[in-house]
């Protein structure tokens, strides 16, 4: 639970522990560039050191550890971009869903006067069609619909009476449940399942680098290298415009800028697949409950 008291705290034992082991890899936190360097730029400010209780998260506290025990922390970032991402997202559907140009209906296609004329038949028929297929579920969606635009309470909700402060919150229930059948789609599929995938990606990324390290004295690759080989090669590049060191290609991770890297930590160290009695390397994933059991749904079932 994010900016949480226990949740803070057991983030750092967790880390403290397998520190203290030997054990611990690299650390994934769940945040994007642009939120993370605006609250880096607030906490390097006067005002920053004052807020910085409110600032305090899970997050932060996680990448101290690593930093502190000179271990790769990087930012897993599904939102990264902010607006000018949304802009982009938007303007590649538009190109795909609304393709303009010789050959495509124009926008007088869609006004066309007879069309026009019409057009009151079409508005009829239209839930008519949905009543004549499905009538118990149809009328049940209209009868809400209409109850919404028509309950008044008349009053305020403390001065009414509880007949109607009754009203008004099934009215209220009423409409969120509406609201929640018509979006939960796209807040599910988009806040939640593609989310999943690029932080399970990039979890899996640093997986493979331990993996790797580990298998490299022989011809045979470990099971997180076989999974990988299925996806596109990885590229370096390196964007320290913004204090983040930024890697291109498969995965979309951001090093923190006192944080080593993965790589870079076994060039230095060498073989860092396993501690010294042996046992694996573990990678730490910081992430909101949320997201915990789809990502760990897409690992376990190798689905990314």
């Amino acid at each position: 639970m994010h900016y949480n008291p226990t949740s803070i705290k057991q983030v750092e034992d967790t880390i403290d522990d397998l520190a203290q082991r030997g054990v611990l890899g690299s650390v994934v936190v769940e945040s994007c560039e642009v939120r993370w360097n605006t609250t880096m730029e607030i906490l390097n400010t006067p005002r920053g050191q004052l807020l910085k209780p409110v600032l305090t998260s899970e997050m932060k506290a996680a990448s101290d550890r690593a930093v502190s025990y000179n271990r790769p922390a990087d930012l897993s970032s599904p939102l990264n971009g902010g607006w000018g991402r949304f802009y982009n997202d938007v303007k590649e559907a538009v190109d795909v869903a609304l393709p303009t140009g010789p050959g495509y209906l124009t926008p007088r296609s869609f006004f066309d006067p007879r069309l026009l004329i019409a057009a009151p038949v079409s508005f009829a028929k239209y839930p008519l069609s949905f009543l004549a297929r499905n009538p118990i579920s149809t009328a049940a969606v209209l009868s809400i619909m209409f109850a919404l635009t028509t309950l008044d309470t008349g009053s305020a909700f403390a001065d009414a009476t509880l007949q109607e402060q009754v009203l008004s919150i099934v009215e209220s229930l009423a409409f969120a449940g509406l609201e929640f059948a018509l979006l939960g789609r796209v807040m599910i599929q988009v806040l939640l399942a593609e989310r999943n995938v690029v932080l399970a990606r990039n979890i899996l990324h640093q997986c493979e680098i331990y993996s790797t390290s580990r298998d490299s004295g022989g011809d045979d690759k470990g099971p997180w290298s076989k999974l990988l080989d299925a996806l596109s090669p990885s590229s370096t590049m390196f964007n320290t415009e913004k204090g983040l060191d930024r890697i291109v290609g498969k995965d979309d991770t951001f090093y923190l800028p006192r944080s080593i890297t993965a790589t870079s930590s076994i060039d230095q160290q060498g073989s860092v697949g396993s501690n010294d009695n042996g046992e694996d390397k573990i990678v730490v994933a910081v992430l909101g409950m949320a997201h915990c059991n789809g990502i760990q749904k897409l690992l376990r079932e190798q689905l990314v």
